[in-house]
């Protein structure tokens, strides 16, 4: 397993678990959210042991992950919740923010 932030498509909060790929993380985020229930979305999955390339998700981290509701599968069942968060960084949440 491996600690991932993961935040929605616009949003600049990222949630942080510990999972075993960015698939699994990004499912148990959808799950763990009461208000994306029911919702298909893309979301931002941050290795955190890795460098970030750019945040908007075209570097290859934080990937991009599409999320389609359904059942919680099993990978992300056993997602643990880290619970914290983490902010981007302000130079990064401006360039995102103003596009």
């Amino acid at each position: 397993m491996r600690e991932f932030g993961v935040r929605r498509y616009g949003e600049t909060l990222y949630y942080h678990c510990m999972a075993a790929n960015a698939a699994d993380a990004a499912e148990w985020f959808a799950h763990s959210q009461p208000r994306l229930a029911g919702y298909d979305f893309q979301a931002l999955v941050k290795d955190i042991a890795k460098p970030v390339v750019d945040e908007t998700g075209l570097g290859g981290n934080p990937s991009v992950v599409f999320v389609r509701h359904g059942a919680l599968t099993e990978g992300a069942k056993k997602a643990i919740d880290l619970k914290r968060t983490s902010f981007l960084s302000a130079i990064a949440e401006k360039s995102i923010l103003t596009r």
